[in-house]
């Protein structure tokens, strides 16, 4: 019975030390130790989003030093994320109807490339919040013992009306330079792409 005892004894040690060393991390491993929520929110993975008359930007930086440091770079990356949107949507709206005026190749680019740069140089958009951030703190498991860094999430919202804003101020800026060139059809697109946003 003694043996018996003794024996189970063994196999139950064995048994533990085989569960505990199975847990160990082993080099290059990673796991989230802390986060700011039980769960990662799902807008984390969505870089723009459109609802209920609010645009949503998500800025994000990973492997961070400093939570603090980790959280300013994300809401940076969100404000030039929401600038690089501006851009697009004022090149593409601005290309299309200078095509659809029959304006000539060479100013349909000109003139949408200037409605860019107006938004480029602008460094503060009006209007925009930040409702929602997330972090997670991941432990990773290295040659000399563990390290630890800093995932970082902001989740950026701005109204339409204060994105479309933006928007007549590169519209507008277009039309100034197309009176200044003596260019009345850019003119006349400028200024109906910017009758078409004060509608909306």
């Amino acid at each position: 019975m003694k043996l018996l005892l003794t024996t189970f004894a063994i196999l139950i040690s064995l048994i533990l030390i085989g569960c505990s060393s199975s847990k160990e991390m082993q080099v290059g491993e990673e796991r989230i130790v802390e986060r700011s929520t039980p769960e990662l929110p799902s807008w984390t993975t969505s870089i723009s989003d459109e609802k209920e008359g609010f645009i949503y930007v998500t800025g994000e930086m990973t492997r961070a030093k400093e939570r603090a440091f980790g959280m300013t770079q994300a809401n940076a990356d969100g404000v030039q994320k929401m600038l690089n949107t501006m851009s697009n949507r004022a090149k593409q709206t601005a290309t299309q109807a200078l095509r659809g005026a029959n304006i000539e190749e060479g100013d349909v680019g000109r003139y949408s490339e200037f409605a860019v740069s107006w938004i480029s140089n602008t460094y503060q958009i009006s209007g925009v919040t930040t409702p929602t951030t997330y972090w997670e703190k991941v432990e990773k498991k290295n040659q000399d013992g563990v390290e630890y860094f800093y995932n970082c999430y902001v989740q950026l919202k701005i109204s339409k009306a204060d994105y479309n804003k933006s928007l007549v101020g590169s519209f507008d800026e277009l039309k100034h330079k197309a009176q200044a060139d003596n260019n009345v059809k850019a003119a006349e697109v400028a200024q109906k792409l910017l009758d078409d946003l004060n509608k909306q």
